[in-house]
């Protein structure tokens, strides 16, 4: 190319006045293939190489077959056969497109020359072809007098200023979403997106939720970490605090306060942090045959249940320590005894009475004794633990009804503000850079 460039500076020298034009390389084909035959064969010396133009394909078109010929966009033609009916009385060759346009056709009028629609709100309203309807929503849009409104509201300013067409809805949504001012400078919607999606576990102890909360106040032994693990199926929490969280701490913790205390998990579920994603930690639940589950990190909701203990813990702990902060490791296991003695509106139980069927001795029965903390016999006492676990699965079972339903109340109360998006894989959109 420098020798070319060399060529050329040299020969526009010989001239007075020249100009240089840009040419598309779709109108320049010609030279653009001669210049690519001279680049690929190796000439030594000046020779003339015949080169055969051919206009059309050498090999016949194949047909093809359950093809839709589309009516050309010219606005024109949901209008023809209306406009033909009332005029001249004709109809298409097709049975049930005649009958189509003929039911139509009463509720359609020409007046001077334009094709009008009766209407249930308010006088006729005028038809109008593709391009004035495009022309209808640009002024009404981003005109003199537009406000850059949504798609709903503006096929209701058009339909209000007295103008038809079939899909006013559909071809107003398109067009503002297809106005690039509205995309940059619309409100991000923080709606959901999606239907709510209940997840539930199996039987006691098959599902656990696991997620960490801090950094902390420090606390003694620099702890500042907890690592928290919630029971799916009957709100069990367990709970240890950490100065620092690994993935050899998270396989212990399993190892300790699950799988020694309520047998072999089911599911764990957890966010994508180095500490459950590591290749140890899944090995250890590869060798135990426990699925890992992980939530994406753009929505960590999917992992609500552990979220939902996370704040629960917290708040607790607030209202306990007040100023002293630091003192966190301290009350936690109180926090935790709490949690598991109250009732939860969801399960309708404790999680301490659908883990070992029957509840928990709390301070208050110490104080002021119960029939329950009176029982003079032993023998009495042990007859109603054995009756307790006898009833064990009757309560586990109203326990996981009681929970379906809360579940499908709180899923209709949630997707009544889904707001579905529209796209699609390939779908190319606006990223927002925080």
């Amino acid at each position: 190319m420098a020798r070319y460039l060399t060529k050329v500076r040299d020969t526009l020298q010989r001239f007075t006045e020249w100009t240089i034009e840009k040419i598309r390389r779709t109108e320049n084909r010609r030279v653009d293939a001669l210049a690519g035959i001279a680049a690929s064969l190796p000439i030594k010396e000046a020779i003339l190489l015949p080169v055969h133009v051919q206009t059309n394909p050498s090999v016949a078109e194949t047909s093809t077959c359950n093809t839709i010929e589309a009516n050309q966009a010219n606005g024109q033609e949901w209008t023809n056969n209306i406009t033909e009916y009332l005029r001249t009385g004709t109809l298409p060759g097709d049975p049930k497109q005649a009958h189509k346009v003929r039911v139509q056709a009463a509720r359609f009028t020409i007046i001077r020359g334009h094709l009008y629609k009766r209407s249930f709100t308010g006088p006729y309203l005028r038809c109008l072809s593709h391009s004035e309807a495009q022309y209808v929503l640009a002024e009404l849009h981003e005109g003199i007098c537009g406000n850059h409104s949504e798609g709903r509201s503006l096929a209701h300013r058009a339909h209000s200023q007295g103008y038809y067409w079939p899909t006013m809805k559909k071809d107003a949504v398109a067009y503002v979403k297809k106005y690039d001012k509205c995309q940059r400078y619309a409100p991000i919607p923080h709606m959901p997106s999606e239907t709510l999606k209940p997840i539930s576990g199996p039987w006691p102890f098959a599902q656990w939720g696991m997620d960490i909360v801090g950094p902390l106040p420090t606390a003694p032994a620099q702890k500042k970490f907890l690592l928290v693990a919630t029971n799916y199926f009957s709100k069990w929490v367990e709970a240890e605090a950490y100065a620092s969280i690994k993935d050899k701490d998270v396989t212990k913790f399993v190892w300790k306060n699950i799988v020694c205390r309520f047998g072999i998990p089911h599911t764990i579920i957890a966010d994508n942090g180095p500490q459950f994603d590591s290749i140890a930690f899944r090995n250890f639940c590869s060798k135990l045959n426990i699925r890992n589950s992980y939530s994406t990190p753009r929505y960590p909701q999917s992992n609500g249940q552990a979220k939902a203990t996370n704040k629960t813990l917290i708040t607790a702990l607030k209202k306990r320590l007040e100023q002293a902060k630091g003192k966190w490791v301290e009350e936690l296991p109180g926090v935790l005894w709490a949690y598991r003695t109250t009732p939860g509106r969801p399960i309708g139980n404790t999680p301490f009475a659908l883990a070992y069927g029957m509840d928990a001795v709390i301070p208050t029965e110490i104080g002021l004794p119960t029939i329950r903390t009176e029982a003079v016999k032993q023998d009495d006492a042990s007859a109603e633990l054995r009756r307790n676990l006898d009833w064990a699965d009757e309560v586990r079972e109203s326990a996981t009804i009681r929970m379906a339903d809360y579940q499908q109340r709180a899923s209709a109360h949630y997707n009544r503000k889904v707001r579905p998006r529209s796209f699609k894989n390939g779908t190319l959109v606006l990223r927002k850079v925080f």
